[in-house]
């Protein structure tokens, strides 16, 4: 698969996005409704700013953008989705959905409950994600589905579970697919990392999908020359790294046959000072030099024993001459 610079696709989709709309506005909402139709009505280069937290009561009134290029700031306010157990779980059951051309700035906001995703990119979308907390959300955190991520300041709570009850619960942060139903055979998902990410979770912070529904065939990830924590390729697996290449999060294994691009993961090698050998000329002359205690304290008592053994002589010669 040939590879063309994500960041030089995205600077030129973003160029062309910024041209087209010189009058860009900022749209206050406070409720769903208001948020619908902020999405509906928004113009490539418009920012939609909450001003309160939102429930989401239905799918209907879930946004989906496709075809321009929108900043959503939530100004730390919360989105929360619904959950409709009768329903059907069509893919379209997300809190924030990015289609074909469709270019989302999410930023400082928590998005929780979803029916299904709290974010779903499909087929060429593409979602910028900073200071955004995703929690609660059915089916996973991030449907990445043929489409692209940055992740500048990402939060991942709890997410997720086997959606026909089998096999327990089961945490998925971000979901790597690409569906059998997207039409785009070039269309690969990838991941964009300039920032961090932290997940209360250990397993699958990034989960390959393998189900019947599922047919990708690339996965590609990039790391800006800023990033904190990294995305690598360690075999057949995905590591999330900190600052100092120590793993923080593992991804369960990429399907056998699929190409995955990126920067090589390298372990950490511990490095210790050397130490010195000693010599056996060094030790013969260390002992050498070495004043033994026992052989000195023998001849400080041989002469004194001498000294007085003289001494006594001489006594008693003169005594006996007197």
């Amino acid at each position: 698969m040939k590879k063309i610079s994500l960041f030089a696709t995205i600077f030129v989709a973003f160029f062309a996005f910024g041209v087209m709309n010189v009058d860009a506005k900022e749209i206050a909402v406070n409720d769903e409704v208001t948020f619908k139709d902020a999405i509906n009505s928004a113009e490539t280069g418009d920012t939609i700013v909450l001003s309160n937290d939102i429930t989401i009561s239905s799918k209907e009134n879930a946004p989906a953008i496709s075809g321009k290029e929108i900043t959503i700031d939530g100004k730390n306010f919360t989105i929360t989705g619904w959950r409709d157990e009768e329903g059907s779980l069509s893919n379209d059951q997300s809190i924030i959905t990015a289609g074909p051309d469709g270019i989302v700035h999410l930023k400082n906001v928590t998005l929780t409950n979803a029916q299904k995703y709290g974010v779903h990119a499909y087929n060429g979308g593409y979602v910028s994600l900073d200071n955004v907390s995703i929690n609660n959300c059915r089916y996973g955190g991030i449907l990445l589905n043929a489409a692209t991520i940055e992740i500048i300041n990402l939060n991942l709570g709890f997410n997720g579970q086997n959606p026909d009850g089998q096999g327990g619960i089961l945490n998925n942060g971000i979901e790597v697919s690409t569906s059998v139903k997207l039409t785009d055979p070039n269309a690969v998902p990838s991941i964009i990392m300039n920032g961090t990410i932290n997940s209360t979770e250990k397993d699958n912070v990034i989960y390959f999908a393998s189900d019947a529904n599922d047919n990708t065939t690339g996965f590609i990830v990039e790391n800006t020359e800023n990033t904190t924590d990294k995305v690598l390729v360690n075999g057949n697996t995905a590591v999330i790294t900190d600052a100092n290449n120590e793993v923080k999060y593992e991804s369960n294994e990429l399907k056998e046959g699929t190409a995955f691009e990126g920067e090589e993961y390298t372990p950490n090698i511990e490095v210790t000072d050397p130490v010195e050998p000693t010599t056996p000329e060094e030790v013969t002359e260390e002992v050498s030099n070495e004043e033994n205690p026992e052989t000195s304290d023998g001849i400080l008592l041989f002469l004194g024993l001498t000294v007085v053994g003289f001494a006594g002589t001489a006594l008693a010669y003169r005594r006996l001459h007197n």
